[in-house]
């Protein structure tokens, strides 16, 4: 089965629930689906033919999200079939049901990573029993530096950048220019469409910042 088949009934079964999909060449396909919907995505490319072959799972660890992809052999064509996961849960549905050697690499992932796969036995695989870290798990960043932190959440927030000190006013004020406000910042409904906007570039998602609680997610 070719990669642009696969593409076409991968749509006409899973429709909505695809965030993407494509064929990068004639024997490779990606679809990018949510966390959710996992268990439907696994269904529909497992059942795309007889042969169709589970063989493994890949872990990346991106600072604020876990991402897995699943791999599926397809007679010759390699479907990768791609979840986020976020660090602020860690949870995933376990698939073994739908392919059963999924189980080991779920539990090294667990081992190793943190992430918990609901509806696996909780039998470690690498490491012992009451050992507790996660020693391919990295600590929960994201992309801006410390001193950059702050001014991202504000100009979210209200559109400004810094506040106006009481020396820069009063100079103002000496030099006979017009009095400013402490702060500058845009109006709520202007905000809401500059948070909206940011959210389509996806500028909200590369620098982790949580639209509906208004902080960033890492501190």
């Amino acid at each position: 089965m070719r990669a642009e088949e696969v593409v076409s009934k991968l749509k006409e079964v899973l429709g909505p629930k695809i965030i993407e999909i494509k064929a990068t060449t004639p024997r490779r396909v990606f679809l990018t689906v949510r966390e959710e919907d996992l268990e439907d995505a696994m269904k529909a490319v497992m059942g795309l033919m007889r042969e169709a072959r589970f063989m493994t799972i890949s872990a990346v660890d991106t600072g604020l999200d876990m991402e897995l992809l699943y791999h599926v052999d397809l007679m010759g064509t390699v479907v990768t079939v791609r979840v986020k996961v976020p660090k602020e849960e860690m949870e995933v549905l376990d698939i073994s049901h739908i392919a059963p050697p999924a189980e080991f690499i779920e539990r090294e992932i667990r081992d190793l990573f943190g992430i918990e796969f609901v509806g696996l036995k909780p039998d470690k695989l690498y490491t012992p029993e009451g050992y507790e870290e996660k020693p391919l798990q990295k600590p929960m960043e994201g992309p801006l530096p410390a001193q950059a932190r702050p001014v991202a959440e504000m100009l979210m927030e209200s559109a400004c950048a810094t506040s106006v000190s009481r020396a820069v006013m009063r100079k103002r004020e000496d030099l006979g220019l017009p009095a400013m406000p402490p702060m500058a910042m845009a109006r709520p409904e202007v905000m809401e469409e500059i948070r909206g906007l940011a959210q389509a570039i996806g500028f909200t998602e590369r620098a982790g910042y949580d639209v509906e609680k208004r902080k960033l997610r890492y501190k």
